[in-house]
């Protein structure tokens, strides 16, 4: 029986590889190509699942011999935070929204959907939008 993570990393890295357009590339390479667009995407996932920094990750996947396995590395290929924090920056935004929608269709949603990306808290909310909408403010 897997643990939860090794069910996430499983998905996860799925989901990361139908991101990357075509056949995806082996999780390293030496020399130049480096590490796949994927294996930087997984990373990242399981960065926020596990609510740790890249580096902290990455010292904890040293310890954990298979999960690394399920990314195709060894722990000795893992990269160094440095290299995935830049890596991710590189990345194209259209891998980003590829994931976004896979990830998207993995769970029924209902006939309303919304994502409110504006960071706001609702009692910030101005007067004028209180009373167009009969909104009110609790404290």
């Amino acid at each position: 029986m897997s643990t939860q993570l090794a069910r996430f990393t499983d998905r996860v890295v799925s989901l990361a590889q139908k991101a990357v357009v075509g056949e995806p590339d082996p999780a390293y390479e030496e020399g130049e190509n480096g590490y796949a667009d994927w294996v930087i995407v997984t990373l990242h996932g399981l960065r926020e699942y596990l609510d740790h920094t890249y580096q902290r990750l990455l010292d904890v996947l040293h310890e954990m011999h298979g999960i690394v396995a399920k990314l195709g590395l060894a722990v000795a290929n893992l990269p160094d935070f440095t290299t995935v924090c830049t890596r991710k920056q590189d990345l194209e935004m259209r891998i980003w929204r590829v994931l976004l929608r896979l990830s998207a269709e993995l769970h029924d949603l209902g006939d309303v959907q919304a994502i409110d990306a504006t960071g706001m808290d609702r009692i910030a909310a101005s007067q004028h939008y209180a009373k167009r909408t009969n909104y009110t403010f609790e404290r």
